[in-house]
């Protein structure tokens, strides 16, 4: 019994001792599979999180691939030394990616003032692809207020100021070139001089009594501050001299005639071309149709040629003398250009409104009357140059006198406003005198330093030009005028975005959209 006790505590005994080892056992068994499963789990996170990541970082690059396709889109497109027909198409390859541009006329180009171009450019990486699109329009010289080359006067020499007193509501630029700087008096200034923005591609403006050193003496200047000017931007050339307008009024860029006269052209999609020097009166018949009044003197004898466009019958008619093989009535109307290879030694009157129905534009009234700008002719003003209805900036682009009002472009390589002008006088019109090849061109006042009685030159649209031109003198003590004219000058906003018919452009394009497309 003892002896079978013993064994059988003993046999207990070693039955208790093993069995703590076999749960060890298996809860270590359980253990590493717990742990292997967390590994797994965190293995298994850890991958997707780094794939993920890839992937984003492939997204991210694919969509700065994509933007700088976009971007030398517009850079091929700023290359090219005329708007391009066709569609284009290039890529490049940059480290691990690409991009892949294509780039598309609009369909409406064939006749539109301002070339439109759809860009697409879709940039690849790892797999990965991004696609963007911009819509860009030649940019046009309407969009500035005010513009200069150089600032330096073409006719005195010398600098040229701005003065207290004298407003440019609109955006301003100069590239102060060859020297010249920006010039700015505020003696005796209690009201900005500048509303809009002023830029400049030189690094300094000339101020007198002296460099503003405090906000409130800024905003003497500038409407926005020591923030409403910006120093340093790139220059904008203006565009080279080209025979556009020329061919756009003969309806061809050949076979140009030579026998002094007016010739209508709108029967083969052109305007109207005068060969020789002429006065140009414009004015409204009875329907409120544009007329011009064209006057020349041809082997000694003074005659008058009229030309009537009719925007409700689509018609133009001529009365008068005209040159040879010209028609005198066309089915259309011109393509609203007045092309003449003198000077333009007399220009006023009234430009007629838009024909306007149910809130829509059917018909422009918009014309560019232009000189031979390589050959020196120039446009002198005589009298007011007036929109029937004035446009207001501050009311929205579809309001009724912003659809109504007409639009006009003058295009010379000097445009003088004559001594015999009235003291205060109105050009509704965006003005280019000059151009990138020629030697000066300015907008000036004939006698800008006897001119008297002293008045003020408003300006509804725009002065570009190669050299800055003066329009009157002033006491920079008072500010007083002394000669000449004061400066009124206001944007145009509507001709950013219309301008006149085969206005010039800038060279650069402006954006109208941008959005990124579906994968």
């Amino acid at each position: 019994m003892n002896k079978f006790s013993i064994s059988l505590q003993q046999a207990c005994a070693l039955k208790h001792t093993r069995r703590p080892r076999g749960s060890i056992l298996l809860m270590t068994a359980i253990t590493l599979f717990v742990v292997a499963a967390i590994t797994m789990g965190a293995l298994t996170l850890t991958t997707n999180a780094v794939y993920m990541n890839q992937r984003q970082l492939s997204r991210a690059c694919a969509m700065n691939l994509a933007e700088s396709g976009a971007e030398q889109g517009e850079l091929w497109l700023f290359e090219q030394g005329v708007p391009p027909t066709s569609p284009h198409t290039f890529s490049q390859n940059l480290g691990d990616g690409s991009f892949e541009v294509t780039i598309t006329p609009d369909p409406d180009n064939g006749t539109a003032s301002l070339k439109v171009y759809t860009i697409v450019s879709t940039g690849s990486v790892g797999g990965v692809s991004k696609r963007v699109e911009i819509v860009v329009q030649q940019a046009t010289f309407g969009r500035y207020a005010y513009f200069t080359d150089s600032e330096t006067s073409s006719i005195s020499g010398g600098a040229i100021w701005w003065k207290a007193g004298e407003l440019v509501d609109g955006p301003v630029h100069s590239n102060n070139t060859n020297g010249s700087n920006f010039n700015i008096n505020y003696n005796n200034s209690v009201s900005p001089i500048f509303l809009s923005m002023v830029t400049g591609s030189g690094s300094t403006i000339n101020y007198n009594p002296g460099r503003p050193q405090d906000e409130a003496t800024f905003r003497r200047i500038f409407a926005d501050g020591s923030k409403g000017y910006k120093l340093g931007v790139p220059r904008v050339d203006l565009p080279e001299s080209t025979d556009r307008q020329r061919s756009a009024a003969w309806g061809s860029s050949a076979n140009y005639p030579t026998e002094t006269g007016v010739y209508l052209k709108s029967d083969v999609g052109g305007g109207i071309y005068v060969v020789g020097n002429c006065e140009i009166l414009a004015s409204l018949d009875g329907s409120g149709n544009q007329v011009f009044s064209i006057s020349q003197t041809v082997d000694g004898n003074p005659q008058t040629t009229t030309i009537t466009m009719n925007k409700q019958t689509g018609t133009t008619t001529a009365t008068g003398p005209l040159g040879p093989g010209s028609a005198t009535s066309s089915p259309n109307l011109t393509n609203g250009v007045l092309y003449c290879t003198g000077n333009i030694t007399s220009l006023a009157g009234v430009i007629a409104d838009n024909w306007v129905d149910g809130g829509q534009v059917i018909a422009r009234s918009a014309y560019t009357i232009a000189t031979d700008v390589n050959n020196g002719k120039t446009i002198k003003i005589t009298d007011d140059l007036e929109y029937n209805t004035q446009p207001d900036k501050s009311l929205p682009s579809d309001d009724p006198v912003n659809l109504a009002a007409g639009t006009l472009g003058l295009v010379a390589k000097d445009i003088i406003i004559s001594s015999s002008a009235p003291p205060d006088l109105e050009i509704d019109a965006v003005c280019l005198a000059g151009g990138r090849d020629t030697s000066g061109g300015s907008f000036y006042v004939e006698n800008y330093s006897t001119k008297t009685p002293v008045g003020t030159l408003t300006v509804t649209g725009g002065i570009i030009q190669k050299a800055r031109g003066p329009v009157g003198t002033f006491n920079p003590y008072t500010g007083q005028t002394v000669s000449g004219y004061a400066k009124n000058y206001h944007y145009d906003p509507r001709l950013a975005t219309q301008p006149p018919p085969y206005y010039p452009t800038t060279g650069h394009y402006e954006r109208l959209s941008w959005r990124v497309l579906p994968d």
